[in-house]
């Protein structure tokens, strides 16, 4: 609203100007803005005689305190501390425990981040700096090849190692299935590999190999067919040459592999069908060399050790030529601990036995060489 006075007495405000005589006994004083101000108020020209100036000019900031910076930076914290807080105060709420306080709460999650921050530094500080590291070897890899593969980066500490990045070199062989790393603080790293269980040994015999196969059904590596044996039949050494013992026998082929498979304690699959194409370090995908791997992953260790060799020419006429001389015929691999069973009850009460049909466990049949 404008105020009106006498004609042609215009405010410099746009509006019309009371003289100061005449205003009335109560009028306050508004500066140019429409603003209240006190009758003593600093700046007002005394009278009231001429409008208030303002002079123009850049806004003036107020400066943020230096605690600001540090305020955004822990406000990430202050967050998770929160989120810790109602996490373990819904959990005391539904167990029925005492809800502590909330700045109770707040200070025991502080503290709890502020221990992770802690291992945090630790863990990448000079403190735990691995300056010596030991590389050991296994049974398919020896410590100068081990030590050439693994390469452990600066600045790693024993608590920063990479085992992932380890383990991925030392797989540069097949036989590696896992790493070990023992920590000798404060500053020593010890790397042992880890080779894959040999659980079986098939001999292909169109290409006179015997490959490996891991206890996780993967192809490792053909295996060295050197094996000799004396006048007894007793397992002796061969040289680096090939060389015997006068009066030794070297073995080949499938007899050297049938001593490779039980010194290691591992059943040897024979008949392997010639379409089977092994690879180092890939998945068995053979249907008939699969049956056979479950077959030596389900007989018992004192079982297995009976068997001579399995033939695996198809899944249906699997069967195992036993040490004694017996020939079981096993069939498809299912119900493999009851097989175990009926072959293991009817060797113990018959004698003579030559032949044991479990494809059918609970209808077996059985043959015995005439007295």
């Amino acid at each position: 609203r404008r105020a009106v006075g006498p004609a042609g007495a215009s405010s410099p405000s746009g509006g019309v100007k009371i003289p100061k005589a005449k205003m009335p006994g109560g009028a306050k004083r508004m500066s140019a803005g429409g603003v209240k101000l006190p009758p003593n108020a600093k700046g007002l020209p005394k009278g009231g005689s001429k409008p208030l100036r303002v002079k123009a000019g850049a806004p003036k900031v107020k400066p943020q305190a230096s605690g600001g910076v540090l305020k955004r930076a822990l406000s990430p914290l202050a967050g998770v501390a929160s989120a810790i807080g109602s996490f373990f105060s819904g959990l005391a709420s539904r167990l029925n425990i005492p809800t502590p306080s909330r700045s109770v709460v707040f200070v025991a999650a502080g503290g709890f981040i502020v221990v992770i921050l802690l291992a945090v530094v630790i863990a990448n500080s000079s403190l735990l700096a691995a300056t010596e590291v030991r590389v050991m070897g296994s049974d398919h890899m020896d410590q100068a090849t081990a030590e050439a593969l693994v390469d452990v980066p600066d600045g790693t500490t024993l608590l920063n190692v990479d085992e992932d990045a380890i383990l991925e070199q030392l797989q540069a062989s097949p036989w590696i299935k896992d790493v070990e790393i023992e920590r000798a603080w404060p500053h020593t790293l010890v790397i042992t590999p880890v080779e894959r269980k040999m659980t079986a040994i098939a001999y292909v015999t169109a290409d006179e190999v015997a490959w490996a196969i891991g206890d996780d059904g993967t192809w490792i590596a053909p295996v060295t067919l050197l094996a000799a044996v004396d006048a007894e039949g007793n397992e002796v050494e061969v040289g680096e040459d090939g060389s015997v013992p006068e009066g030794a026998t070297l073995l080949s082929g499938q007899d050297a592999a049938l001593r490779v498979a039980q010194d290691a304690g591992c059943l040897l699959l024979t008949d392997v069908p010639s379409d089977v194409s092994p690879k180092s370090g890939e998945s068995v995908n053979s249907k008939v060399v699969l049956a056979g791997l479950e077959y030596a992953n389900g007989f018992s260790p004192e079982f297995v050790a009976q068997i001579k060799s399995m033939s695996v020419a198809s899944v249906e006429a699997i069967s195992a030529n036993l040490l004694s001389g017996v020939e079981v015929s096993l069939g498809a691999p299912d119900n493999i601990v009851e097989k175990e069973r009926v072959v293991t009850k009817l060797l113990a009460e018959q004698t003579g036995v030559t032949y044991i049909n479990v494809r059918e466990p609970g209808a077996y049949t059985f043959r015995s060489a005439p007295q």
